[in-house]
């Protein structure tokens, strides 16, 4: 027992009414009361901290019982339970210290009720003290700590957001408080740490559609294929682009379109309808001036047709320019000989020359692939239109306004397309198509007097009788009409104000002389002897009798008077060469043929080279290189082709070359073969235009 002297005043005692002695059998009850003191524990009250005088509460006295019950056999312990006696002053939840007692109630391990507060657990019945045996035993009690008296030095601030950021990343467990739980509950800084993760959005098309998790196994996933369902692949990555991005996408997107405007279909329909959303809004498009000149490169093509190569075709001065003065009206007013003038405009740049390389450098804003494929489309719808109106005219009769319109309109588109052949590198006789369908159309619609079907007909006469030179006919179906053209009795020489050869009447001696040659090669393949029958070297002598009395329409010193005397020139070596085929037994070369050719080789060499006639130049050069059998007469041939590639700019002066290159080795050799440059050029594959 322990001595309480020295406290300074009684301790409370309480007792529970169950617990109240009720009977005297229990005997002396002091002896089974053990005293409890606790040290005095300061008071802070709310506000107060660290200021006025701190209060002490008394100690607490508090009487305890224990009992041992005796059953027979079993002997049954009592439980005991402590419960505080709370202070009205604090609060439930633990926060404040408390100034309670605690009480001791008695509880049998037996009973059914598990509330410590049941009344059946409850030792009141004083029946069963009689059986009890007294015995002491001590209760431990839960002593409190003593609260230290709190410096306000020691006092540290409040964490700063870096030391939250800390507790975040090291989160301290702390224990549920006591109490009844808050109506508003504290935020957990560890559950609002936790950043949820998003949805994925890489799963395979199918798993998506079925809103199903994807394991986006490649090519196929593994849940699809579990499932008994055909996975439809995983969607095209897409890259985020910002607007400015997007902008300059559909900017590039519509130039594209702009230049390729026949590719537009290709686009696919999702890719246009986001251009609509990605490109920004422009002002409406403007239509083009002139239908057809709609791109930098269209009008790269239209100012070189102009102001180039529209010159290059005719010995004309820049006012009687046919090429420029009608064709491009016409032009104007029908699209398709537009796109036919800006594909041959387009085909005849050669870029890899100085002259090309210095229109990309002028123009940065196109390249070269962008160039040629917009020639591309431009021949590709001239030839569609082409085809169409073709078929349209000769399906027609008579003469009415529109349809001498749509005949001259195609001529024209039908002349563009016999120079775009000129810079074809292999050339394959396409250009024959339309000289052929030239003189179908001719046969049921006339020419009339306007001027464009008088140039169209000069332009078409010229080059026929100078594809008969290279063309090799395998049937006399093949023949060109104008074989069966008549000498004139009387040489009618009108001024010849564009090419020379038709209007002059010049070149129906060259065709006649064609269907003499076709005669003789007729003889020599059956084995006709002799192969140029006498009726032949009539009709040669009278060809020449009618090439001595030809003079030129132009005046003395001009440059084309020059070329007629050259276009005289060439003929007769043309005719000498045709009735004079070579034989192995007596290969002689004549030496009036030798003294001819030298003269037309003077007169060759003094075509200046960037003079107009260059553009006629080609024809005799090569009619005089097949008879060129002196190795000093090849040299100046040489030259003068060159002339003509470096002024006209076409391939096809490199194809003539080829040629005559391969007769002169046959010559060399002495072999009969070098009379027929026809045959030769047909078994070495080129079929081309020489002029």
């Amino acid at each position: 027992m322990m001595d309480t002297r020295d406290q300074p005043e009684e301790p409370e005692t309480s007792w529970s009414e169950n617990t109240t002695p009720a009977s005297d059998d229990l005997g002396d009850i002091d002896d089974d009361v053990e005293e409890i003191i606790r040290f005095p524990v300061p008071l802070r009250r709310s506000g107060e901290f660290g200021q006025g005088p701190r209060l002490m509460r008394g100690p607490i006295r508090r009487r305890t019982r224990t009992d041992l019950y005796h059953d027979l056999s079993v002997t049954k312990c009592q439980q005991s339970y402590t419960f505080p006696m709370l202070d009205s002053r604090h609060s439930m939840d633990g926060s404040e210290a408390s100034t309670s007692s605690a009480i001791t109630i008695i509880t049998s391990p037996t009973s059914s009720s598990s509330d410590p507060w049941s009344a059946s657990r409850l030792a009141e019945d004083d029946e069963d003290l009689s059986d009890r045996e007294d015995e002491d035993m001590l209760l431990v009690p839960k002593l409190e700590p003593q609260e230290e008296e709190i410096n306000m030095a020691d006092v540290k601030e409040t964490t700063t957001q870096t030391e939250s950021h800390a507790l975040i990343a090291t989160p301290i467990t702390t224990k549920r408080p006591r109490g009844r739980p808050r109506k508003h509950p504290k935020v957990n800084l560890e559950d609002k740490a936790k950043v949820a993760k998003a949805r994925s959005k890489t799963g395979c098309i199918t798993c998506r559609k079925r809103k199903k998790k994807c394991d986006e196994r490649k090519p196929g996933c593994l849940n699809c294929e579990k499932n008994a369902a055909i996975c439809e692949g995983y969607p095209p990555k897409t890259v985020w682009k910002s607007g400015k991005e997007k902008a300059e996408e559909g900017m590039r997107i519509i130039n594209y379109v702009v230049v390729h405007e026949s590719e537009v279909d290709a686009i696919p329909a999702a890719q246009l309808r986001r251009m609509s959303f990605s490109v920004p809004s422009l002002p409406p498009r403007l239509p083009p001036i002139i239908d057809g000149v709609e791109t930098p490169g269209d009008r790269i093509f239209f100012h070189h047709y102009l102001f180039n190569l529209g010159y290059r075709f005719t010995v004309e001065g820049e006012h009687e320019n046919a090429f420029t003065q009608l064709l491009l009206s016409m032009a104007v007013e029908h699209p398709q000989v537009m796109h036919s003038i800006l594909g041959l405009s387009g085909k005849h740049i050669d870029f890899s020359s100085p002259y090309g390389l210095q229109l990309l450098k002028e123009h940065p804003e196109v390249d070269l692939p962008t160039l040629e494929a917009r020639s591309e489309h431009h021949a590709l719808l001239a030839m569609k239109e082409l085809a169409h109106n073709t078929d349209q005219v000769l399906e027609q009769q008579g003469q009415t306004t529109d349809l001498k319109e749509l005949i001259d309109a195609t001529m024209g588109q039908m002349l563009c397309h016999v120079l775009e052949t000129l810079a074809d590198p292999s050339p394959r006789g396409f250009h024959r198509v339309s000289l052929k369908k030239y003189h179908e159309i001719m046969s049921k619609h006339p020419p009339t007097n306007s001027k464009f079907s008088l140039f169209a007909n000069e332009f078409f006469q010229y080059h026929t009788c100078a594809d008969e030179l290279i063309f090799f006919p395998t049937s006399p179906a093949d023949e060109y009409a104008s074989n069966k053209w008549e000498i004139p009795s009387t040489i009618i020489q009108p001024a010849a104000v564009r090419l020379l050869g038709v209007f002059d009447n010049l070149f129906t001696y060259m065709s006649r002389i064609t269907q003499l040659r076709n005669q003789i090669r007729n003889n020599l393949e059956r084995g006709v002897d002799p192969p140029v029958p006498y009726q032949s070297r009539w009709i040669a002598t009278e060809i020449e009798a009618g090439l001595r009395d030809w003079e030129p329409a132009w005046p003395t010193g001009d440059a084309r008077d020059l070329a007629g005397h050259l276009y005289r020139q060439m003929l007769y070596v043309y005719l000498y060469r045709t009735i004079y085929p070579p034989s192995p037994p007596k290969w002689k070369v004549q030496d009036k043929l030798i003294g001819v050719v030298n003269d037309g080789i003077d007169l060759l060499s003094r075509l200046g080279p960037r003079d107009s006639t260059q553009t006629l130049a080609l024809v005799p050069a090569f009619v005089l290189g097949c008879a060129a059998f002196e190795e000093s007469q090849r040299e100046p041939i040489r030259k003068a082709i060159g002339a003509v590639k470096a002024y006209m700019e076409y391939k096809n002066s490199d194809t003539a070359l080829l040629v005559l290159e391969k007769v002169w080795r046959l010559m060399d050799a002495k072999d009969p073969r070098s009379w027929d440059w026809q045959r030769i050029a047909h078994d070495m594959g080129l079929d081309f235009l020489a002029t």
